[in-house]
């Protein structure tokens, strides 16, 4: 990893997008800070993304600990929270619409393309969304924006999972007229965490979690654009940003081997490891692949590895599994690539599939939500009622306050909700949530 981060850190490397990231809630701005915070060796452009963070609790943003100094925070609301409530979260964020608009167009003027970051399942981050994505449509980042939002694990709850559920099936109702989505699978990270680091904190997971998502884009966003190419295919920074604009969910794998354990007499058991790889991901699994639209695969290795690796039988057995896995996709270049730094030996391969529809992480999700509003439902059916026998009492002679109706105590009387008070929306907004 220490060698993979070096070639990626090399003064001569460069970027095939601008990121901006719009983090939102404690979740998204934790996400979002050490996406901007990636630094490299490059002469006036140490930090190449800059960052957004929006959130309703003071307390929860001043602890995100940011060394780019491009990154603002913003308040927004009393400053106490969300308390878990997205109808609360959503109504806080469409007070504050306009400046977070205008904060918006300043910071991410020299953008190319911007993610919109949330942790699914909060008050904030979960309850913004929807209106964080009419912003960047209505800003200027009409088809320039995506999503990256993490899944929550089945442990945290009832109301943390409805939460995220009631947000994701918004979303994906509406997901063929927005940017890709990447979808970070919280429970896959925690436990790829836990079974190797079981002594380590939650504060060491999360800083952990944080910045392996921020590498796994940075990666993916300077390999086509950095090294040299190898043979006819190339995936050109042209062909990224045609990807990371395709609707659907973004999917990515990646590994390293040694060149030593490479051989082109044994391209068809090293293009199946890549197949494995890729059903494996590093963000979530549980895609079918054959729905992807779009696919690249990127192979990196030294120039002498590269002259004994890269040869026909090499490409066509990386190509027939990527047909095999994809089989419908329109574009899927097979890219070889040569870093210069004699020093380091391994090959690293890179793969994105976008165009793919929810994973089964997610309808396992919906599974243990009703397996825990059944289980709620069944504790409330079995609860004994201690005045069900009891006769009624004559009523307490204690004093009410005048002012005090009978709705105010036992009515039914519905509050304006944050759906009641939402302004005129933009009319492709409008088409897409339905409201």
């Amino acid at each position: 990893m220490e060698n993979q981060r070096s070639i990626l850190k090399n003064t001569d490397i460069s970027l095939s997008l601008r990121f901006g990231f719009l983090g939102l809630g404690m979740g998204g701005s934790s996400i979002a800070a050490a996406c901007a915070d990636i630094s490299t060796n490059v002469q006036n452009n140490r930090f190449p993304y800059s960052a957004l963070l929006v959130n309703t609790n003071r307390i929860d943003l001043d602890k995100i600990d940011t060394i780019n100094p491009n990154t603002q925070k913003m308040i927004i609301g009393s400053g106490k929270g969300a308390g878990r409530n997205i109808k609360l979260g959503e109504q806080m964020y469409q007070e504050d619409a306009e400046i977070i608009g205008e904060a918006v167009q300043k910071q991410f003027s020299n953008t190319d393309f911007v993610w919109i970051v949330v942790g699914l399942g909060g008050g904030t981050g979960t309850g913004s969304v929807i209106e964080a994505i009419r912003t960047m449509m209505e800003n200027g980042f009409k088809k320039r924006f995506g999503l990256i939002m993490t899944l929550p694990r089945s442990s945290e709850g009832q109301t943390v999972l409805n939460n995220a559920l009631q947000r994701l099936q918004k979303i994906n109702g509406a997901m063929t007229a927005l940017g890709s989505i990447i979808l970070v699978d919280n429970q896959k990270l925690y436990s790829h965490f836990s079974k190797n680091q079981p002594t380590a904190t939650v504060s060491e997971y999360l800083s952990y979690s944080n910045n392996f998502i921020a590498e796994t884009l940075h990666e993916l966003n300077i390999v086509t654009s950095s090294f040299n190419p190898v043979g006819e295919n190339h995936f050109d920074v042209s062909e990224f940003e045609n990807l990371i604009k395709t609707p659907g969910v973004l999917h990515f794998a990646r590994f390293t081997s040694k060149a030593s354990e490479l051989d082109s007499a044994q391209s068809i058991s090293h293009a199946g490891r890549l197949k494995d790889q890729i059903n494996e991901g590093v963000l979530s699994e549980g895609y079918d692949l054959s729905d992807a639209t779009r696919l690249a695969v990127s192979i990196l290795a030294n120039k002498p590895t590269a002259n004994r690796l890269f040869n026909f039988e090499f490409v066509n057995a990386i190509e027939s599994e990527v047909n095999e896995l994809a089989p419908f996709a329109n574009e899927k270049p097979v890219a070889h690539y040569v870093y210069q730094n004699k020093d380091i030996s391994e090959v690293y391969f890179y793969a994105v599939f976008a165009g793919l529809k929810l994973p089964k992480r997610v309808g396992e999700l919906v599974q243990e939500g009703k397996r825990l509003a059944r289980m709620v439902e069944e504790k409330q059916s079995n609860e004994v009622d201690p005045f069900a026998d009891m006769e009624s009492l004559s009523p307490s002679n204690e004093q009410q306050d005048d002012d005090v109706s009978f709705d105010d105590l036992f009515g039914d009387k519905k509050t304006k909700t944050a759906d009641d008070k939402k302004p005129a929306k933009d009319d492709d907004f409008a088409r897409m949530f339905g409201n």
